[in-house]
């Protein structure tokens, strides 16, 4: 896979030289950005986070410890800056669809499934009046895909790092991302399945990966294009 800052429109498309200097080669095809690991060849980037909700109504699935956490399922001290910085590096440019998906031990093992398969949603009316939001209204959350924004530059500084938000349950342009599709925030509301997921507090790994393109003919990958390379 080649790696590069790609030229989009948008500011949020081209990472500042502060953040280019934070780009570190660790071993062939491994790069570090802060606390964000980058495989080229698996396509992935990956930062510790912790489970910080089990109950009661989340509007976001990861925030910084500067955001929202009373209402947010995960929170990270990873800087959304070098998040950004780690997607640009996999060649996502805003609005690209990417998959999101949370990992954590078990024994000894490692349990990994997607963050959406962590969240249900419910009818508002269901629980108004409770703290605990799962009800047996409760459903599976549909969207299954994250929309990456990359927030904005405001002040040449990225939104993200100022709010905190990095997964959004709800249309925030200060998030780096936004689930996908929006939900119906007006008639549902969301919440975190407490059996499918590790105990408040516990340490976990996240894993946000480009979301690879599906051929629309058997053909499509038949002649295809040179990509240009690419540099830090």
């Amino acid at each position: 896979m080649l790696l590069g800052f790609g030229a989009g429109g948008l500011a949020s498309d081209k990472p500042s030289a502060e953040l280019k200097e934070r780009v570190k080669q660790i071993s062939p095809g491994v790069y570090r950005v802060g606390d964000i690991t980058v495989d080229a060849k698996l396509g992935v980037a990956v930062f510790p986070a912790e489970v910080n909700q089990l109950v009661g109504l989340i509007e976001y699935a990861l925030v910084t410890e500067i955001g929202k956490v009373h209402e947010s399922f995960l929170s990270t001290k990873a800087r959304p800056s070098d998040i950004h910085a780690a997607m640009l590096l996999l060649g996502v440019k805003p609005p690209g669809i990417v998959v999101a998906e949370v990992g954590w031990k078990v024994g000894d093992k490692w349990v990994r499934k997607p963050i959406t398969d962590c969240i249900a949603q419910y009818p508002l009316e269901a629980a108004s009046e409770r703290d605990d939001k799962v009800t047996d209204k409760s459903f599976d959350l549909k969207s299954r895909n994250w929309k990456w924004t990359g927030a904005r530059l405001r002040n040449s500084k990225l939104t993200a790092d100022v709010s905190g938000s990095i997964l959004s349950l709800q249309p925030d342009m200060d998030a780096l991302a936004l689930i996908e599709p929006m939900v119906d925030t007006g008639r549902f509301g969301s919440h975190v399945w407490p059996k499918r997921v590790p105990k408040l507090g516990q340490a976990v790994q996240v894993f946000i990966r480009p979301k690879k393109a599906v051929p629309t003919s058997p053909s499509a990958n038949k002649n295809p294009a040179k990509s240009k390379k690419r540099s830090f």
